[in-house]
């Protein structure tokens, strides 16, 4: 079952990237200094995707434990992600770094091919590691929370114990051993291996957070009494959310950031959600649905608009290209979601999990008392 303001969220998430992005069509400008202020801090929508991505992958992973479930998971999550992400990567190449003369470089095809495995290019630029397509870091940092997710299934009933454990040694053990903790996501380790770099970032501690909220949104026994108090931490955690990003006080990417208020507000809204409706609108929950192609195309998508705009004399370098890279986005993300979300992550999907069927099927289906009934009495 799809939880609706779980989708909001995310719609609000990729909206927030959207407009932030969009502020680079003033730069240069009188308005450079009043765009930055008002869409620079709608950079947390990638705190908040992850966030939300630790809490979902907790609720639909609930009854899920065992080789089986961890490869069945894994398929799914590769499917949905990686296909999109090599198109719009190799989209990215071809209008942006060069198209075919990119390939003539040997150290830029080692670049793609180390961008496409989310293995990080540069990892002393912590928190972006400088791969092909400049959005894919948060790709890296989700893909390595769902092979160690993925992982964690295996321990079966002692998954979220195998899961702490991995979590404590790579973010409190591993960088106490060379210079840190720290909750600085940009923060300069000591560590020689560079997916070290990536596994040891603070800003993983918010996929935690949104475990943590999953499972105790999964606990029946955690709920607000009644529906004043329900409303009242729906509305304080999301207004406070705003004061601290909007007010400066926030100021960038990780726990310490944007990170703490918005994981604040996302499990007041699942404990809300258990005592409240919280109803979202249609078209905020269709662009959650397709937040994940908004999300791959949407610079895409204003790169070739001020290529347009400038070839036809139009760029005028104010607020109405923020709002014509908005609604471009719109009809890019429909494209994206049908084209390479549902077809070609669908047949990805469906050939991987015909792969786990054959090298692990599903156990037989237990007969039913009425089976074994008409077994008995048949002729």
């Amino acid at each position: 079952m799809k939880l609706d303001w779980v989708q909001g969220l995310r719609g609000i998430a990729v909206l927030l990237v959207v407009l932030t992005h969009g502020r680079f069509f003033l730069d240069g400008t009188p308005n450079e200094g009043l765009a930055t202020m008002l869409f620079l801090p709608g950079a947390m929508g990638v705190d908040l995707f992850f966030l939300v991505s630790g809490f979902i992958m907790v609720y639909t992973t609930r009854h899920a434990g065992g080789p089986r479930d961890a490869a069945l998971f894994a398929a799914k999550r590769f499917a949905r992600v990686w296909p999109a992400y090599a198109v719009v990567t190799m989209a990215w190449i071809f209008i942006k770094r060069d198209g075919f003369w990119f390939f003539a470089d040997a150290g830029r095809l080692q670049e793609l091919f180390t961008s496409l495995a989310f293995l990080p290019v540069a990892p002393h630029d912590p928190p972006f590691f400088g791969l092909v397509f400049p959005l894919a870091w948060t790709l890296a940092f989700e893909m390595y929370f769902y092979l160690v997710f993925g992982l964690s299934m295996l321990a079966g009933s002692r998954r979220w114990l195998a899961l702490a454990g991995w979590m404590l040694l790579t973010l409190v053990a591993l960088p106490l051993m060379a210079g840190g903790p720290t909750l600085d996501v940009r923060q300069h380790l000591a560590l020689d291996f560079g997916y070290l770099h990536l596994v040891s970032n603070p800003i993983v501690w918010e996929f935690v957070a949104g475990m943590a909220a999953g499972l105790l949104y999964l606990d029946p026994r955690v709920r607000f009494p009644n529906a004043g108090l329900a409303w009242q931490a729906v509305v304080c955690s999301a207004g406070f959310v705003l004061w601290w990003g909007w007010s400066g006080a926030g100021g960038f990417h990780g726990p310490a950031g944007w990170g703490w208020p918005l994981a604040l507000m996302l499990l007041a809204l699942a404990i809300a959600s258990k005592t409240v409706t919280l109803r979202m609108p249609g078209w905020l929950t269709w662009v959650g649905n397709v937040s994940y192609s908004m999300y791959l195309t949407h610079f895409l998508g204003q790169v070739v608009l001020t290529r347009w705009l400038d070839q036809h004399s139009l760029h005028t370098r104010s607020w109405n290209e923020v709002y014509l890279a908005l609604l471009l986005a719109i009809p890019l993300a429909s494209a994206s979601h049908w084209l390479l979300e549902r077809q070609l992550g669908g047949w990805t999907r469906r050939k991987l999990v015909l792969l786990v069927d054959r090298w692990l099927p599903a156990p037989p289906v237990p007969e039913g008392p009425d089976v074994i009934k008409m077994a008995n009495v048949a002729p």
